[in-house]
This record gives structure tokens, C-alpha cells and sequence, in this order.
């Protein structure tokens, strides 16, 4: 992995911390995690200090006429409620966090040791994390920017520790995205890694049918090749469904987060659609913002959109994996004759 990627990853992790996202620390070369006293103390404090602007919240204009106004409030509402919950889930849910956490960094290291990632797999991963974190730190830091005069109006800031307060509290929940998709990041890694073992697997199941039908092996050493595979057919259905389960404890860990994050998304959505109308509205609210917000929120709003869809195509890509597991089997089911017992019944294993 190049030295920048292993600095973006580095950053997400500072800016979780810095955040108060996250109160725990890992081990770089290992990916495991455990609980520091100055970082929980750190984590504690910055959620307290998180938690003193909740009164702001009365100053909204929670009965503007317009709707633009109400959506918007709407939004920073949630990205608000989002916030407060991942500080709840964080502290009540921290032993979950430390168990799954190290579960999933065992059960990459143990599957990288029996089977090396591939270079082609490498570079698929490394390709993936570069692009949703370099983008997904450029949309936040954006929205950050963009959110400044926002607050100052709405919430009718002076201060500027309140506004900076402010607009990190309203940016948690991207944070929290990033680190979501890191986790599933590493779920996916291993399941593109154990469908490459599967071809593998049956590709060299259609040379030893081959060898056998010409005679260049035996009985015996078709048997001994076939319960090799046998074994690396069964510990590979163990992996993946010890995947199975991490990934469903890894949504519930962000099931709350993630529904929040869709609703946005669709207000979002309407709001975009809305303002693409010239409208009284419209021209009243582009007039109460300076220039410099009206020429940088398209840019803005650009990249939030990509890095939804990168991060969307990420919680997909485990299902999408899935069902390629499947159908490799089912090709194998199809077209290569049985050549052992043991094998057939180690595929008998696999889900699909």
C-alpha cells in the first residue's frame, strides 16, 4: 500500500478522534483496537462540548414560509439528531465497537496469512479507499466551508469557537460514513479475495478431470488433490460466513447513522430539484449569501453526489460479491463432472 493511502487512512482516523467520533486507538500494522484513558478523556470532553450547542438549536426558523428554509433546517436538524446518537451509540455500544472491530482485523490477518492478497486484489482495494477518502475529505471539508454562513444566520453565532463548534457537530455524521466505509472496506477486500480462491479451486478441479481422463494421474492422486481442495473449500465457507455475520453487526453499528444519512439524501434531492426553478423564493435566500457560497456550492454539492454514489457502490459491493460466489458454484455444478465425494460435499457447504 502506498505511503498516502496509509496517510488518508491515518486521517480519517485523527479526524474521528479529533471529532469525538471515536474514542478508541488501533494498531496500524495489526488494525486492532483498544481503549486509551487520554483519548476516552478527550472523546469525553469533546462530546460535553458537542452537547452545549444543543440549546442553539431553539434559534432555527422552525415556521419560515419558505421551503427551502424548512428543508434546509430540516437537514442540519438531523445531521444534528445524527450526532447526538453516534455519541450515544459510541459510549453505550463500546464494547460491541472493540469486539467487532478486532473480530474482523483477526479474520483479515488470519485469511491474508493462509491466502496472500493477489496484486490485482491489492491494487482494487487500494484504488477503492484512495478514491472515497481523498473525495470524501474534499466533500466534507466543503460542506464545512459552505455551512460557516449558514450558522452564522440560523443559529445567529458570533463567536467563532461556537461557529467552529458548530460546524464540526454538523459534519459527524460524514465522518462516521467514512469510517463505515472503511469497515466495509475490509469485509469486501476478503471476499473479492476468497471468489479469486474459488476459481482457482475450480479451475485446477477441470485440469485434475482432464489428467485423470488422459491417464497422467491416478486414482490415489486425484483422491489427495481432491481433499486438499476439499479443505480449502470448507475453511474458505468458514471465512465467509464468519463475513456474513461481521457484516451484519457492522450495519447495526451504523444502522441508526445510515437512516438519517438516507433521509438527507433525500431532502437533499428535493431541495436540489427545488431550487433548479427560478422562483421569488429562490431569488429572495441566493441574495441573504455572499458570492463566494453561491459560486463554490455547485462545486460542493458535485462532489457530495459522487462520494454518495462511491460510497453506496462500497455497501453493495458485499452482496454483489455474494452473488458472484454463486454463481461461480453453480458453474462449477454445471459444467465440471463430479471428481470426489469429499469435494462435492465441502461445496454442498457454500451458500447458492
Amino acid at each position: 500500500m502506498r505511503r498516502s493511502t496509509e496517510w488518508m487512512i491515518s486521517a480519517t482516523y485523527i479526524t474521528s478522534v479529533l471529532f469525538g467520533v471515536t474514542s478508541l486507538c488501533y494498531v496500524e500494522t495489526t488494525g486492532e483496537v483498544y481503549t486509551k484513558p487520554l483519548v476516552t478523556i478527550y472523546s469525553a470532553l469533546a462530546n460535553i462540548g458537542m452537547l452545549v450547542l444543543v440549546p442553539h438549536f431553539l434559534r432555527f426558523d422552525y415556521y419560515s414560509p419558505s421551503l427551502p428554509v424548512q428543508i434546509n433546517t430540516l437537514i442540519f436538524l438531523l445531521k444534528a439528531v445524527s450526532s447526538i446518537i453516534t455519541v450515544f451509540i459510541n459510549w453505550t455500544k463500546r464494547g460491541v465497537f472493540v469486539k467487532t472491530l478486532n473480530e474482523l482485523s483477526t479474520a483479515r490477518l488470519k485469511f491474508m496469512r493462509r491466502w496472500p492478497l493477489s496484486e490485482k486484489i491489492k491494487q482494487k482495494y487500494e484504488t477503492t479507499l484512495r478514491r472515497k477518502l481523498l473525495l470524501g475529505f474534499m466533500a466534507m471539508v466543503g460542506l464545512m466551508l459552505s455551512s460557516i454562513e449558514y450558522v452564522q444566520r440560523e443559529l445567529k453565532l458570533r463567536s467563532f469557537h461556537m461557529i467552529v463548534a458548530a460546524v464540526i457537530m454538523f459534519s459527524i455524521v460524514n465522518v462516521v460514513m467514512l469510517n463505515y466505509f472503511v469497515c466495509m472496506s475490509n469485509l469486501n477486500v476478503i471476499l473479492w479475495a476468497i471468489n479469486e480462491e474459488l476459481e482457482k479451486i475450480i479451475q485446477t478441479t477441470h485440469q485434475l478431470w482432464n489428467l485423470r481422463i488422459i491417464g497422467q494421474i491416478g486414482p490415489g492422486t486425484l483422491i489427495t488433490e481432491c481433499c486438499k481442495l476439499s479443505d480449502d473449500l470448507d475453511e474458505l465457507a468458514v471465512t465467509q460466513h464468519q463475513l456474513n455475520l461481521l457484516r451484519n453487526r457492522i450495519y447495526r453499528m451504523y444502522d441508526i447513522q445510515t437512516a438519517c444519512v438516507l433521509v438527507m439524501v433525500y431532502l437533499n434531492n428535493v431541495l436540489t430539484f427545488y431550487m433548479s426553478f427560478p422562483t421569488q423564493q429562490k431569488s429572495k435566500i441566493l441574495d441573504e449569501y455572499s458570492n463566494w457560497s453561491m459560486a463554490v456550492m455547485p462545486f460542493m454539492m458535485m462532489l457530495y453526489y459522487i462520494d454518495l454514489a462511491l460510497f453506496i457502490k462500497e455497501m453493495t459491493n458485499f452482496e454483489v460479491s455474494g452473488k458472484a460466489t454463486g454463481k461461480l458454484l453453480r458453474e462449477r455444478q454445471l459444467f465440471y463432472p463430479a471428481l470426489d465425494m469429499r469435494l462435492e460435499e465441502s461445496r454442498k457447504h457454500w451458500p447458492g
